[in-house]
This record gives C-alpha cells, structure tokens and sequence, in this order.
C-alpha cells in the first residue's frame, strides 16, 4: 500500500471511506511519487496520528462512526500534526460546512463532485509542506 520511500518523498495521509475512490487517489499520488498512507476510518486515522506526520492529509468528512470534523479538532491539537496541511474533500457543499472546515483549520475545502482525482491530487500537491 505504500510507495518506495525516498529520501525526499512526500507522504500523503488519505482518510476516506469509499474504497474505489481511496484506491484512485492512491495510484494518482503515486504516479506523482508521492507515498501513500491511507485510513478508512477514524480509528485508523488516530492510529496514524500516533505515527511520523505526513506532508498533507486529505480528509473526507463523512466517516463511520466520528466525522471528519471531529478528526480534524482532534488532529490540530496534537504536536508534530496540528501544523500539516489538510485538505477537505466532500460531497457536502454547503456553505456552512465549508466555513466550518476551514474555521478547524483546514487549508482548503474541494467539493468531490466539482473535480477529478487528479485535480484534487495536483491540489494537495500544491500544498505540502
């Protein structure tokens, strides 16, 4: 599940429930030689926490069991995560979720049905740190 680790290489950390689009997102990253560590729920996600940080999330917010606006509150307040980027995508779409998202720190918000796995990975591409 994770990509050839290099000296160099940037790690993302996918939090997201639907298989076939984690999977997506996967092969994309690592085309762009990217690694990839995934988590298809919130108790995988903390498992990740415990862990070295990535360079970004990218974090559903319709999750089994705690939502992904729970999992952010709980990310940015741990030391060595609360400083790395992450990057919404959801099909919600209103107004307040994404005043909401970005309000827990969030350093953007993608509707999933307005962009294409790879427009979404050039985007958090563009915001790793």
């Amino acid at each position: 599940m994770m990509a050839a680790k290099g000296k160099n290489s940037k790690r993302v950390l996918i939090i997201e429930d639907d298989v076939f689009l984690m999977k997506a997102y996967e092969i994309r990253f690592e085309n762009e030689g990217v690694e990839v560590v995934m988590a298809a729920d919130a108790d995988e996600a903390r498992k990740q926490f415990s862990k070295k940080p990535t360079n970004a999330v990218l974090l559903d917010l319709m999750l089994p069991g705690t939502s992904g606006f729970e999992l952010l509150q709980e990310m940015k307040k741990l030391e060595g995560w609360k400083d790395v980027p992450v990057i919404i995508v959801s099909n919600l779409s209103q107004d307040k979720d994404i005043a909401t998202g970005k309000k827990l720190g969030a350093v953007d918000y993608i509707v999933k049905a307005d962009f294409r796995v790879g427009e979404v990975v050039q985007g958090v591409i563009s915001k790793m740190k």
